[in-house]
């Protein structure tokens, strides 16, 4: 029933020749890289529940759950100061019940391709900035596209490619997406053939009018 320090299980370990029962710690504090090695020495027993206050203040996210995955305890992370991984490696991290003081860390995403569901969900859990700019293709309804643009806690979006889930839509919400990004907007799932002013927006060629959408050179109604 005792708090210590990774490094110094490590050192008695290594002065009993290689071998420790653990079972009398309660909590480890310490680096991931140090914890992490810890778990992985031969005959050493008596780990699985303790709890751990972590010392890192970045990390990357698949280390953090590797970690939840090792220990029923209880994981301090309330020293770190920022995220990086996927997010729904972040989004597994953010919902875990063995993980302790998150929630205003700053994120990097490491996505190319995102449900921007996923994206609200992790903008949802951080009040710290989220940095996806490694995004180059969003998918999901308008409504939780404009969401995500007009989120002041995700940055550097805006020239991402965006595929529509949607089968009909008001015209208002779709030029408000088609002024959020650069990129082509995949309008296909949309049951009314439209594109925007831009030009930017991919149809099926559809033989109805357009209803509540305005229409361009690339669909006329009949």
């Amino acid at each position: 029933m005792s708090l210590v320090t990774a490094n110094n299980l490590i050192n008695t370990w290594n002065l009993n020749g290689g071998s420790l029962d653990a079972a009398f710690v309660s909590t480890i504090q310490g680096s991931f890289a140090d914890i992490n090695y810890l778990y992985n020495l031969p005959n050493l027993t008596g780990l699985g529940d303790e709890a751990h206050i972590l010392e890192d203040t970045s990390l990357a996210v698949v280390s953090l759950n590797t970690l939840d995955g090792k220990t029923s305890g209880t994981i301090n992370a309330s020293s770190i100061n920022t995220l990086t991984g996927s997010t729904a490696d972040l989004n597994t991290a953010y919902a875990s019940g063995g993980i302790s003081n998150l929630g205003n860390e700053a994120v990097t995403i490491s996505d190319t391709s995102l449900a921007v569901s996923v994206l609200n969900t992790l903008d949802g859990r951080t009040s710290g900035a989220i940095n996806a700019s490694s995004i180059n293709t969003l998918s999901g309804t308008a409504a939780d596209l404009n969401t995500a643009y007009t989120s002041g806690g995700i940055s550097n979006l805006g020239n991402e490619a965006v595929t529509l889930t949607d089968t009909s839509l008001a015209a208002s919400v779709l030029n408000a997406l088609d002024g959020h990004t650069s990129g082509a907007i995949n309008a296909s799932s949309i049951n009314t053939p439209c594109t925007s002013p831009h030009g930017r927006i991919a149809i099926k060629p559809r033989s109805s009018c357009c209803t509540g959408v305005p229409t361009t050179q690339a669909s006329r109604c009949p």
